[in-house]
């Protein structure tokens, strides 16, 4: 659903791995097919729940190099609340373990192998427009994009230089990322469900 688009910076290649992103660690989202926030002659969603409780855990590959691994896990929790204009929205809480091993450098530069790890944790600000989907339970998805809200924070430990883990740091505590979650109707019993083309199991309420 979404192309990949990759940063040039060195510390991408600890993301670029793990999650499709805006950078190299999301997806940039594609324009909505049929948004009822923005369609005013579209009908308001009066199916779907007003509310959505969601559990999003990342699934993102797991390889061995060496003696140790790229890979980690990513959770986001909390609850998406359906405002005036079908519009959804919420405030998540984000815990994440990344970890890198491999090499770095700058182009023309001899590559250098180092491990290091990433652990956030905070909320994120989550916003999400209704479409039509009619491979969901509903016909409706919701297209979200969440973004770290201030006071995020991460730590990154291991052996790379400084300026590489500082700007992992950055990347991490800046990127906006998204998805397309299939939306079920008011009434429905909850839902979980690995996401096509995004690295993600969703569990929704």
């Amino acid at each position: 659903m979404y192309r990949r688009r990759h940063l040039g910076a060195a510390a991408a290649l600890a993301l670029a791995a793990l999650i499709p992103s805006d950078g190299a660690a999301q997806s940039a989202l594609r324009p909505a097919r049929a948004s009822f926030a923005l369609a005013g002659e579209a009908p308001a969603p009066t199916a779907l729940k007003a509310l959505y409780h969601v559990r999003l855990t990342s699934t993102w590959p797991q390889e061995a190099a060496g003696a140790c691994r790229n890979g980690g896990e990513e959770t986001l929790d909390g609850t998406l609340i359906r405002n005036a204009d079908g519009t959804y929205s919420g405030s998540f809480a984000r815990n994440t373990r990344l970890l890198f091993c491999g090499a770095h450098g700058s182009e023309g530069a001899a590559a250098e192998s180092c491990a290091l790890t990433l652990q956030g944790k905070g909320r994120v600000t989550v916003n999400g427009v209704v479409m039509e989907d009619e491979t969901s339970p509903s016909g409706r998805s919701v297209r979200v994009e969440w973004t770290p809200a201030p006071g995020h924070s991460a730590v990154v430990t291991g052996v790379c230089p400084a300026a590489f883990k500082d700007a992992l740091r950055g990347m991490y505590l800046s990127t906006r990322h998204g998805a397309e979650i299939p939306l079920t109707a008011a009434g429905t019993s909850p839902r979980t469900e690995r996401l096509e083309n995004y690295p993600w199991t969703v569990e929704l309420e």
